[in-house]
């Protein structure tokens, strides 16, 4: 993710990830923020770190992406071989280059609402808790 997120978002990731201990790990890694004043610039700028740190076939998290449901989240989990390695991001205020946008493996939409980009990542670390749990069995996901 582009920025730093508050400490209440911190803790509440910290509980989910304490839950997720042993059968899955991730981790959250914060880029640094452009300090550039021009949109465009600040994109640019974000483009590059987010692009020197991410493997291919990353998944973009943007609003214009396909909206997925946590049983879909599940099954994706699911199919990935092993000892998957996926990365995720999250674009600062501004948002994300065309750039970024071209070069990610899959876009997906947490909601067709804009989102502030610290509560997005809290909806990514909830929903893959929440799809861990599906896999697992788990009652925490009642529906």
């Amino acid at each position: 993710m582009v920025g730093k997120a508050g400490r209440d978002f911190r803790d509440y990731e910290a509980s989910l990830k304490k839950r997720l201990q042993g059968a899955h790990q991730f981790e959250i890694v914060e880029l640094g923020e452009s300090k550039a004043k021009q949109v465009n610039q600040i994109k640019a700028d974000e483009a590059k770190i987010i692009l020197k740190t991410v493997k291919k076939d990353f998944v973009l998290f943007d609003e214009k992406g396909k909206s997925l449901s946590s049983m879909q989240w599940a099954d994706f989990f699911e199919r990935q071989i092993g000892n998957a390695h996926v990365d995720f991001v999250i674009g600062g205020a501004a948002g994300v280059s065309d750039e970024v946008r071209s070069q990610a493996g899959r876009t997906w939409s947490l909601s067709q609402l804009t989102l502030p980009h610290q509560l997005a990542r809290v909806l990514v670390v909830e929903q893959l808790y929440r799809a861990f749990s599906i896999i697992q069995g788990h009652p925490y996901h009642k529906v």
